[in-house]
């Protein structure tokens, strides 16, 4: 006779917090009751409660705001595998205010790596553009660019922390970006990324790495970024 299935207090405690955010209809930034006010309404063993909490966390419904209590998540920001639109388009197409702040800007010679995606030679004048991408006043992305300085001279006076990299490119060099090719994996952010990021060191992380090129099937980009989890998920469409 087969087991009767029965869900995990964890995940029962989970569903109980869901359902009250549809129940009351709480949106984007509303506070949930205290810890204490739960467990009153429900009976749930508070070591469970919390584990039910963290887990919401982590998967992005709640976060937590250091002696505030608990809130509901916005929703997070889509981006779409297939999609070769840059951040502050798609960020924007879904309704937030995007804002960047400048970590770095310089020139610096292509190392092995940058010359074999880019297909350059070794030690060849490249721009490294090193930025923190923000929407609605949080802090969800650090992104290193990497250009060609002969193919984009003067692009660095550009005021690339608030204008969209890829329209420059298009408008004013006329490289128009059609197709890439990337890699996506989970890191943990070292001290740096965690306090540009603000969130805590060893945070869990998307880290994406890849080559955008032009209709000529030209290398224009090399890219590294690191995404909050919290606020940012990848999408991708399958289809037969």
């Amino acid at each position: 006779m087969a087991n009767e299935y029965r869900i995990r207090p964890r995940e029962a405690a989970a569903e109980q917090i869901e359902c009250y955010i549809l129940e009351h209809e709480l949106t984007a930034h509303a506070k949930l009751p205290s810890e204490r006010e739960m467990y009153a309404m429900w009976g749930i063993n508070r070591t469970t409660l919390r584990s039910a909490i963290r887990r919401l966390i982590e998967e992005g419904v709640l976060y937590n705001r250091m002696g505030s209590g608990t809130f509901v998540s916005p929703p997070k920001l889509t981006r779409n595998l297939q999609d070769i639109k840059g951040f502050s388009s798609v960020a924007r197409s879904a309704g937030h205010v995007v804002s960047s702040r400048m970590v770095r800007l310089g020139v610096r010679e292509a190392s092995k790596q940058i010359a074999q995606k880019m297909h350059l030679t070794l030690g060849h004048k490249v721009l490294e553009i090193v930025r923190v991408r923000i929407i609605d006043q949080v802090p969800v992305l650090l992104e290193t660019v990497y250009l060609d300085t002969e193919r984009c001279k003067g692009i660095e006076t550009y005021d690339l922390a608030n204008l969209s990299l890829y329209s420059i490119l298009e408008k004013d060099y006329g490289i128009r970006i059609t197709q890439g090719v990337e890699n996506l994996n989970v890191t943990y952010t070292d001290k740096e990324e965690a306090e540009l990021l603000e969130i805590p060191e060893g945070t869990p992380v998307f880290y994406q790495t890849g080559v955008v090129f032009d209709d000529q099937g030209v290398p224009v980009e090399y890219f590294k970024s690191i995404a909050r989890s919290d606020y940012i998920r990848f999408a991708s469409e399958l289809t037969r």
